[in-house]
């Protein structure tokens, strides 16, 4: 899913040891390996310690939303009992269980095994009630009555994305949300807080069932999200955007807000005349009109276009459009991160200092 707090880096993506990681970090020497290891689960273990008396289990005293049986396919989610308007945040949830993202280690296997010794760990640390409800999560590559708690954890665990944060995380309410490649929700770790909030990306209607996305990383066709999807979780994706296929030229708008994406992110890096910076901010606007007609103009996957047009303005010495575009980007990171959010108080910050001079 696309760079810091990227909106499609969801369950399952970059939760665990990969082997890009431990081919990249087989060039680390023992020595360091074993210390860097040893403080990391040293921090673990102290944490789990911290909380082995606490029982924390799924959210289900809330009013605004339930947990309910969504089907045989789908299994238990999320469903709005209240209406929400864009924004709105819905639910916050601390981890139930936190577990490095990669291990230096000398090899891939040395790698998965310290994997699976610091999430083993992690799971004997736990409460026996949060134990009870971990396990009665879906495991993606195992059947039913042989689900392993790393099975588990590697299908319902996402990065934590922070500048002090290099762990993967499960919260048990925030993994019984379903996907959607059109969700109305997304989940934002915040690292101030310590717990992942979950805000609506339009507005939502009581009755309606809550949808976050699990990815893929870029907009990819119907072809191309089914394909990974299925590779990834195991399953055939149903939903609005998956069902249209390009019947209304879906598909068709998927690629062009890709290439656009990738446009903008190139322009965004470049010096440029006002004439260059024009066109550049034409294909900023027509991006988001597509991303709005294909029905995930929601604030978390609009957010870095904003700032892209505010780099655009920038380099072409528009300080007018800058300040527009940043006023956007603050809506959309208060949307999706919270108003309170490191990132949207330094917007504001910015903004304000703009204005007084």
């Amino acid at each position: 899913m696309m760079g810091e707090n990227d909106p499609f880096a969801c369950f399952g993506e970059d939760s665990g040891s990969s082997s890009d990681d431990s081919e990249r970090q087989a060039l680390d020497s023992k020595a360091t390996v074993n210390l860097e290891e040893a403080r990391r689960l040293k921090s673990l273990a102290n944490d789990n310690d911290a909380g082995r008396s606490i029982a924390l289990t799924p959210i289900t005293d809330d009013p605004r939303f339930e947990m309910f049986d969504s089907g045989p396919l789908s299994g238990k989610g999320l469903r709005a009992t209240s209406g929400y308007k864009r924004g709105d945040e819905i639910l916050r949830e601390r981890a139930a269980m936190r577990v490095p993202n990669s291990h230096a280690a000398a090899s891939l296997e040395e790698a998965r095994e310290m994997h699976r010794w610091a999430l083993q760990r992690a799971f004997d640390s736990m409460h026996r009630a949060t134990r009870d409800a971990l396990m009665e999560l879906y495991s993606c590559d195992e059947e039913e009555g042989a689900k392993t708690p790393r099975g588990v954890y590697d299908t319902n665990s996402y990065q934590l994305w922070g500048a002090h944060d290099n762990r993967g995380g499960l919260f048990l309410t925030v993994a019984r949300i379903n996907h959607s490649c059109r969700p109305n929700v997304d989940h934002f770790w915040r690292e101030d807080l310590q717990r992942t909030l979950v805000f609506a990306t339009r507005d939502i209607e009581a009755g309606e069932e809550l949808f976050t996305t699990y990815g893929p990383s870029s907009y990819m066709d119907t072809r191309g999200r089914r394909e990974y999807l299925n590779e990834r979780f195991s399953f055939k994706c149903m939903c609005s955007m998956c069902a249209e296929g390009n019947a209304n030229g879906g598909d068709d708008r998927m690629a062009q807000i890709q290439s656009l994406q990738e446009d903008t992110a190139f322009f965004s890096l470049t010096k440029m005349a006002a004439k260059d910076a024009s066109a550049a901010l034409e294909s900023v606007e027509k991006c988001l009109a597509l991303m709005n007609e294909q029905g995930i103009g929601g604030p978390v996957f609009t957010k870095s276009l904003y700032h892209r047009g505010h780099d655009i303005c920038m380099a072409a010495g528009d300080s007018e459009g800058a300040i527009s575009y940043l006023g956007r980007e603050l809506k959309a990171v208060q949307d999706s991160e919270g108003i309170d959010s490191p990132k949207a108080i330094k917007i504001e910050s910015v903004l304000n200092g703009v204005r007084v001079h």
